[in-house]
């Protein structure tokens, strides 16, 4: 590699370029901020070493012009000073460091960084052009098929869908952020099934289903006898998903003591399984996702800030379903596609009017609330095409019953959860629409826009009077 060393120390840098030198590497020197940009302005460098504190300003000046994309590939960076700080080294992070020590530092310390390093740039050149031919394929192609699970047509969806072709190519870091039920997930899949990864796993991680004792062991495996529970060796999410990618679901839940193992594992590439303590090495892509504002976490102290800036080297935010009322048709359609293929009911498709009311909601669970109740619509109906009865939303019931919609968030509130909040809701519009009636069923199913058949069966289910 060819590496320049930047340092106001003449004989630490002098020393440190014999090493590199015996080590088989180019290296140049420099003692100045200024003489260090002239010599990334005049020389193409694989690797920077520079102090922090210089006579004339800090090395961060020369690691920013180093990342600043005007060279490609650009150069890693480590950044060394004997004046250690939690507030340098997120800055050093946030501006893409590949390490930072505490000097006095060993030369077998810098051997072992700098190999690294190495393998790690040896693998990009691969990779790199690897990804330059797939993003060409999947341009050529239109995006491939991994995207038509992204439903919409929104200038807000389009913006996403570019974004995840263009970022699926690179084994970049990806934290996608928004509400619950916006398509996280999805997207996650995406990223990878367009990327040179897809055919190897995909690993998702669920931070938020795992007990904080239990979370090293899931993540990173154990050996046998490692806890008291420890009957065999097991594999984590990270060495299954070797060669793949590691999808962290609701990564804010993660405990803040187990934060810097994974952050040591961004940075290293390797995992330490528990009760064994010779590292593995892994080569996994990090997809991660949260409905959490991590920034405030981050001011609270329940997150680290030097780990959020590792997730966050693209942040893909999905908007909430209320906010793009326009791709609610697309959607349905797709939606119901599915439904049909999974429920043996093919070509279902929704009324005019069911689709007016759908549009009217402002869906909090979002397209997995959309979902639900979309299948639950499917499930209650006779007929291929739904209306607005079979999602118990219609607007004339609610008018004729004057029900109001804080009947089922009061039930949810108080409790009750969603099945027994629905059906509260089914009988409610039930007795609306026998009160209209005066009691006649015929004309109460008729309010209802449902055969008379069922009306008798959802009474006798719901416990509603006798026929």
């Amino acid at each position: 590699m060819k590496i320049l060393v930047v340092d106001d120390n003449a004989s630490l840098a002098r020393g440190l370029k014999t090493f590199l030198i015996g080590e088989g590497h180019q290296a140049e020197i420099a003692h100045t901020v200024k003489s260090g940009l002239e010599q990334l302005a005049a020389h193409d460098f694989d690797l920077i070493i520079t102090d922090l504190r210089l006579p004339d300003g800090e090395g961060l000046q020369i690691m920013e012009k180093a990342r600043d994309g005007s060279s490609e590939p650009m150069p890693e960076v480590i950044l060394m000073t004997a004046f250690g700080s939690v507030e340098s080294a997120v800055k050093a992070m946030q501006l893409g460091a590949s390490d930072y020590l505490t000097k006095p530092v060993s030369l077998e310390e810098f051997s072992f960084r700098i190999k690294k390093i190495e393998k790690i740039r040896q693998l990009g050149s691969e990779n790199v052009r690897l990804e330059r031919r797939c993003e060409s394929l999947f341009v050529a192609a239109g995006f491939d098929r991994a995207l038509d699970d992204i439903a919409g047509t929104s200038p807000e969806i389009a913006e996403i869908k570019q974004m995840i072709a263009k970022v699926a190519a690179y084994p970049t870091t990806v934290l996608i952020t928004g509400e619950t039920g916006v398509g996280k997930e999805v997207a996650a899949k995406a990223i990878h099934n367009l990327s040179p990864r897809q055919n190897a796993p995909f690993v998702r991680v669920n931070c938020a289903s795992i007990p904080e004792t239990l979370f090293e062991s899931e993540l990173f495996g154990h050996e046998k006898g490692a806890f008291t529970d420890a009957r065999q060796r097991r594999i984590g999410s990270f060495e299954a998903a070797d060669g793949g990618t590691v999808f962290l679901d609701e990564v804010g839940e993660v405990p803040i003591a187990m934060q810097a193992k994974l952050l040591r594992v961004l940075q290293e590439k390797e995992i330490t399984r528990l009760g064994n303590s010779k590292p593995v090495d892994v080569d996994v892509r990090i997809i991660a996702a949260t409905n959490r504002n991590l920034s405030e976490m981050v001011s609270a102290g329940h997150f680290r800030e030097d780990l959020l800036y590792r997730l966050s080297v693209v942040n893909i935010h999905l908007p909430p379903l209320r906010q793009r009322r326009g791709d609610l048709p697309i959607l349905c359609r797709t939606l119901l596609k599915r439904i049909g293929d999974e429920l043996a009911r093919p070509e279902l498709k929704l009324s005019q009017a069911a689709l007016e009311i759908l549009q009217k909601q402002d869906w909090p669970g979002n397209i997995r609330q959309l979902k639900n109740a979309l299948e639950r619509a499917v499930v209650m109906s006779e007929g291929s095409i739904l209306e607005p009865a079979d999602f118990l939303i219609a607007d004339s019931i609610a008018d004729h019953g004057r029900l109001r919609e804080e009947s089922l968030t009061t039930s949810v509130d108080s409790g009750a959860g969603l099945n027994a909040a629905l059906e509260n809701l089914e009988k409610q519009l039930i007795l609306a629409a026998l009160s209209e009636s005066a009691g006649v069923k015929s004309r109460a199913a008729e309010i209802l826009k449902i055969p008379r058949t069922q009306l008798l069966y959802r009474m006798k289910k719901l416990a509603i009077g006798e026929d």
